[in-house]
């Protein structure tokens, strides 16, 4: 019997053997067990027969012990066990891709009806001790080593159990689905590059742990078939460490099985499409009863799968990035021993699906919610607005109306917007239907094959959703063992409860089989929610060292085909970039921050372009206007420009914006036929964009504003790749912008090290072998109001409570109509505890109807007191602050002032400690409360305002917590508001050299002596919805006047310092130019504003003086003494004109200032008749571009004015078709009405001869 059983076996296992043995068969039947030993199975066979992918071949695989137990009596509750020793596979990578071999249909089993020999096979358990599988390329050589794997049936929720528990056959389908759960212990990958280009790549290694995988199969019953399959792996959380080398290693694998295993995917996707379309699609009907029938269906349709996926899920992944010796390693010192970088992904998913109907929606699919992602909503406008360029490209005809009444039978489908034809049973996505009428119209048979054939269109789509991310700063062996602190982090608290922080999918589109027809392009989406970075001079150092080594490898491995056509959006959703302060922050400084934060509610980031019929950012249009506009205020040929300066105005701009930028595709029907927009243009919009100081003391450690929301749009372009970047953008608006001294301080601290942070990005750039890149970014803003709070030099003028009585902060707002105190912004903060005394203010030379009670801080204790501060900085403007001292006072002493302040002016400082505080009048805390309430509700309060007998402690204990929370900020600040309009700013950047330029139409100052710190604020946030921006006539159009301020900052660097080999080392030294021209301004200032401006500019530190060179022209200042006089007897304050005509100033690298007239420079000898011939050259070229820009704009008309004829002929034509059908139906009405006529005068006679006939 074990001799039947043996020839039995060798029967069928000789098909997939090679030179199998009945001496290598071990058998005991009664017992159900048995060996085999040293296995070789035909490869060429199993390549088929496991329908490996078709870019891999298996060469070899080798058993060299199998065993298997079946226990006969439990066939239906216990699997079979087949135990395998160790196994040893061989694959190579195809080129092209791989042919099935034709012999091995003949080896495969005649498919039936599914049977009970088919539930054994579908149940057997299978364990290997150990699996080596040898990886052969052309690129590369790998390894991988697999223990303890086994393969056992679970049931639907993943627990071991009966066999008949592991399957869930459909009542009504004739379906099935089998579950299973792969599992092993460890897996080691190893992998060598080899090659010209891969000399130098150390070897990769990487462990993995425990790792589980759950498969679901669904088959039919009739003949076994698979229908689709769920495939989902969760290994346990990752840790790897890997080097630049290593990282570059992997990336180079990559690149070489991206190409063959692109084009054989693509083969067997359309192949195994084409089948899964071709089958009945059957739904599960419901049930009211609760039969055992109702309960498998209710079970089926909960585990179903309707199409095939495969899916990943990675609870956590630590991935240590370390940088070895070399160009991947930066040489800042504190980086010269080499870094690490951590990045910690947290509940990671990745979801493919490779067979998705483009037409069905996703609500199937496992944790996608399909509302919540906007890509739906982009891919569905993506896709109705492809098939309507179809249909009009290949099918121009208009619609033949038809007589013929709507049928029943043609309401049960309708069209989709994308032209995909759906059924009524979805009508959340299908279009919305004409309104019922007897005619409708009937489409042409070409449209009728093109909708058709879009019905079958098809999409492969990759879904990558992250929970939480993190990356870490770098980290370097020289310092001490501290917790990691984030760079990139998630905003977690500002986030739904159920919501991920990254969501990215990726779309492919293609039709079934072997068809040639237009498909919409690729689609990728990514969508990052609120995160924080941090800004870190090392890590990003770091990062631009490590990222362009590594990046190299996929550069010498990519062919030189052009980047792929696809269409990408990209949004983050209130991102922020936090700059942090350093060791020089100074907690005694109640107004110093700690950080800087720059938000936006959202920033998107596309290379498609918004439709024309929408009025936003991002379209064509918004691209010309900018252009048109940085033309109008670019200076042509005059300072600040230079001869060697480049254009913002890149000509793919100017070719993008009038579409004449498209890519030919040709006539022909092909897949990119409509892949005609060209998609190198980008649009970034942040909308909008504001940037707040936040942790100072002052104002309880909540956010202050330095710039009010204000959207911006940009747009780039590049060259080269990357190397060559153009931007040009411009803000929507009135930009505001507030700052005071310690905030100042701030900024100056963070100037110096983002000028550090290009330094050394300017540094690593040059050690690359690529030629250094160019950036030339240019931006134009409206206008923009910067105010500088000060501290106001008459402490008892305190605003009225009548918001309208308050002298604004701004021009701007003249025009704006506020209301009372309703309209007032809540308490951003409270003061901090302490001694508050009371007194009256009778010198600040202003009259009170009514005496005001003013809190003004007492003195801090010696330890709270902030240190003096040294004196110079500013940028290297602020060592003048001496001399402009000097020259105020000198004035004040000619006009017979007191050279010293008053007691309330001299203690006043941008420091808030000295801030004098005016309080409500109110005989007891409680009063005070109530009455702070009344004026956050908008009521008035009337009470009288008296002098204080007593001074009032505030303490900080809970019992007055009550007036601590309901004070706001009321401390009296001055303000100097200074105001520019059409801003010209461009940033040029090109090896060795920067350049960065401005200019502005005008500047205005504006000034309020006295205003409480609440209502600034409020009013602050009002300056952009009280400002309209002016219209541009056909005058500023024009070639315009020279600008009234002009700026030049030149920075070049010069050769690197040698070290002891002559070779250069450190970062380049470099030498700084301001060069700035003011002409034609008309400017009014107050005394004490100028004073408080010398106290603003000064700095902290002392910084090496920047040359410069000032030259001012028609220059009139106006300065008022609004000092109060030094007794009651002086003459009445006069106040001072300036009147600069011609002025130069100028200072050198040692920080010496020279006055003096304009340098006339001399010109190159040239003859008189060829400067004046070169002048009327450029006159007539001045003028013959001028009437170009007219004809331009008239042409635009011209284009608007043909496209309304357009959509008005289109119309009409419409209407005529109307009216056409109308009239066909009019005459087939009188038609039918004369045969009826007819047929009742026949009927008629008739009836008087049957009567006749009857007489």
């Amino acid at each position: 019997m074990v001799t039947i059983i043996k020839n039995q076996l060798l029967k069928h296992l000789s098909r997939y053997t090679k030179n199998l043995s009945p001496e290598q068969i071990s058998l005991s039947a009664l017992r159900g067990s048995g060996e085999l030993q040293d296995l070789t199975l035909d490869e060429d066979l199993l390549t088929d027969l496991l329908e490996l992918p078709g870019w891999v071949r298996l060469t070899s695989a080798k058993c060299n012990r199998a065993s298997f137990r079946i226990q006969w009596t439990k066939l239906k509750t216990v699997p079979i066990v087949l135990n395998l020793d160790e196994v040893h596979i061989a694959l190579e990578v195809c080129a092209e891709p791989r042919v099935m071999n034709p012999n091995a249909a003949a080896a495969m089993p005649v498919p039936g009806k599914y049977s009970y020999i088919h539930k054994v096979i579908d149940g057997i358990s299978v364990a290997v001790n150990h699996v080596q599988i040898d990886f052969n390329c052309d690129a590369f050589t790998s390894s991988v080593q697999i223990s303890r794997v086994t393969v056992e049936s679970r049931t639907p929720d993943g627990r071991k159990g009966d066999l008949r528990l592991t399957r869930i056959k459909s009542p009504d389908t004739g379906q099935l689905l089998i579950f299973k759960e792969l599992e092993w212990q460890s897996a080691r990958i190893e992998a060598k590059a080899h090659g010209a280009a891969a000399a130098n790549l150390p070897p990769l290694r990487l462990l993995l742990g425990t790792t589980h995988c759950r498969i679901v199969i669904k088959k039919r019953l009739a003949d076994c078939a698979v229908l689709g399959s769920r495939l989902v792996l969760r290994p346990e959380p990752l840790a790897w460490a890997l080097t630049d080398g290593q990282l570059r290693a992997a990336l180079a694998c990559a690149a070489a099985l991206a190409g063959p295993v692109h084009k054989a995917t693509q083969l067997a996707t359309r192949t195994k499409a084409a089948k899964k379309i071709e089958e009945p699609v059957q739904q599960i009907a419901t049930r009211s009863s609760s039969s055992e029938k109702d309960i498998l269906a209710r079970m089926f349709a909960r585990y179903d799968v309707r199409e095939t996926s495969y899916h990943l899920l990675a609870p956590r992944i630590d991935l240590h990035l370390c940088d070895d010796p070399g160009l991947g390693r930066s040489e800042m010192p504190q980086l010269a021993n080499g870094g690490a970088l951590q990045v910690t992904l947290v509940s990671m998913q990745a979801d493919l699906f490779p067979y998705h109907k483009a037409s069905d929606d996703r609500r199937h699919w496992r944790g996608y919610r399909e509302a919540a992602t906007p890509h739906s909503q982009w891919l569905s406008q993506a896709l109705s607005s492809f098939c309507g360029s179809l249909l009009d490209l290949l099918d121009p005809r208009p619609l033949t109306p038809s007589a013929k009444p709507n049928s029943n039978s043609e309401r049960s489908e309708e069209s989709l917007p994308n032209g995909v034809s759906h059924k009524q049973s979805a009508p959340q996505t299908a279009a919305p239907t004409a309104p019922s009428t007897q005619t409708t119209s009937q489409a042409s048979p070409t449209r009728t094959r093109i909708l058709q054939q879009l019905g079958k269109l098809m999409t492969t789509c990759l879904v990558l959703r992250i929970d939480d991310f993190t990356v870490y700063k770098v980290s370097t062996g020289s310092k001490a063992r501290e917790a990691p602190r984030p760079l990139v982090s998630a905003e977690k608290a500002t986030l739904p409860g159920d919501a991920g922080l990254l969501h990215a999918e990726l779309t492919f589109f293609y039709y079934p089989g072997d068809v040639c027809f237009p498909v919409p392009s690729p689609k990728l989406y990514v969508q990052v929610s609120p995160v924080r970075v941090n800004v870190d001079v090392p890590s990003v150092v770091w990062l631009a060292a490590f990222l362009p080594h590594v990046a190299a490898a996929i550069a010498t491995e990519s062919t030189n085909d052009s980047s792929s056509y696809m269409d990408v959006r990209t949004e983050c959703i209130m991102p922020k970039i936090v700059l942090e302060a350093g060791p020089e922050h100074i907690s005694q400084q109640r107004d110093r921050p700690k950080e800087l934060q720059v938000c936006t509610a959202r920033a998107t980031f596309t290379n498609v372009r918004e439709s024309a019929r929408s009025n936003t950012a991002g379209t064509r249009a918004d691209l010309a206007s900018i252009i048109s506009t940085l033309r109008r205020l670019a200076p042509r040929g005059q300072f600040p420009c230079s001869g060697d300066d480049m254009d913002p105005i890149h000509q793919q701009f100017v070719l993008h914006a009038d579409s004449l930028d498209d890519i030919d595709r040709g006539s022909a029907v092909t897949p990119e036929l409509l892949w005609r927009e060209n998609r190198s243009i980008w649009c970034a919009r942040v909308e909008p964009l504001w940037i707040d100081f936040c942790g100072a003391r002052a104002t309880n450690y909540k956010p202050s504003p330095l710039l009010d929301a204000t959207p911006l749009t940009a747009w780039m372009c590049f060259e080269d790749g990357f190397n060559k970047i153009w931007v040009i953008g411009r803000t929507c608006g009135l930009t505001g912008l507030q700052i005071n001294h310690y905030q100042l301080l701030f900024l100056l601290r963070q100037l110096e090290k983002l000028s550090e942070l290009t330094a050394w990005l300017s540094h690593q750039a040059g050690r690359m072998p690529e030629e250094p890149g160019t950036i030339v970014a240019g931006i134009v803003v409206p206008a923009v109001e910067v105010t500088l709070v000060l501290p106001t030099h008459c402490p008892g003028q305190e605003s009225s409570r009548d918001l309208d009585s308050v002298p604004l902060d701004s021009s701007s707002l003249q025009d704006l109509k506020m209301g009372s105190e309703s309209t007032m912004a809540p308490s951003m903060l409270d003061r901090d505890s302490g001694v508050l005394a009371t007194h009256s203010m009778p010198e600040c030379g202003y009259p009170l109807s009514q005496s005001i009670e003013v809190c003004s801080a007492l003195p801090l204790p010696a330890e709270e007191l902030p240190p003096p501060s040294p004196g110079l900085g500013f940028s290297s403007f602020s060592s003048m602050r001496r001399g402009l001292t000097s020259l105020v006072t000198s004035i004040d002493s000619a006009l017979t002032r007191d050279e010293g302040r008053s007691d309330a002016a001299s203690t006043a400082s941008s420091d808030s400690e000295r801030y004098v505080v005016v309080g409500l009048a109110a005989e007891s805390p409680l009063d005070a409360d109530m009455a702070f309430r009344e004026f956050e509700q908008g009521r008035t309060c009337n009470s009288g305002v008296e002098m204080a007998a007593e001074v009032v402690e505030r303490s900080s204990s809970p019992s007055d917590h009550s007036i601590t929370s309901s004070c706001k900020r009321r401390d009296l600040i001055s303000t100097c508001t200074w105001r520019l309009n059409n801003i010209y700013l461009v940033q040029q950047s090109v090896p060795g050299k920067s350049t960065l330029r401005l200019t502005a139409d005008d500047l205005k100052s504006d000034e309020c002596a006295s205003i409480p710190w609440d209502e600034f604020q409020s009013k602050f946030s009002m300056r952009a919805r009280a400002w309209n921006e002016p219209a541009v006539s056909d005058e500023d159009t024009k070639l315009r006047d020279l600008p009234r301020v002009a700026a030049r900052l030149v920075r070049i660097e010069l050769p690197k310092e040698l070290n002891e080999k002559g070779e250069p080392t450190g970062l380049a030294p470099f030498e700084e130019l301001l060069e700035a021209q003011i002409r034609d301004l008309n400017m009014s200032l107050n005394m004490s504003t100028a004073l408080a401006l010398s106290e603003f500019i000064e700095d902290e530190v002392i910084v090496p003086p920047m040359p410069l060179e000032v030259l001012i022209s028609n220059l009139k200042l106006h300065l008022v003494e609004d000092r109060p006089t030094r007794s009651i007897s002086s003459p009445p304050p006069q106040p001072l004109d300036l009147d600069l005509t011609t002025l130069r100033l100028t200072r050198d690298a040692k920080g010496i200032v020279h006055l003096g007239p304009p340098v006339i420079e001399t010109s190159r000898p040239q003859s008189p008749p060829e400067l004046k011939d070169a002048r009327q050259e450029i006159d007539r070229l001045n003028r013959e571009n001028e009437e170009l820009r007219k004809r331009m704009a008239t042409m635009d008309r011209i284009a608007e004015d043909n496209r309304e004829l357009r959509a008005i002929a289109g119309e009409a034509t419409v209407l005529r078709q109307c009216a056409h059908a109308a009239q066909q139906e009019a005459a087939n009405l009188l038609a039918d009405k004369q045969e009826l006529l007819e047929a009742l005068r026949l009927m008629k006679e008739q009836l008087s001869l049957t009567s006749r006939g009857k007489r």
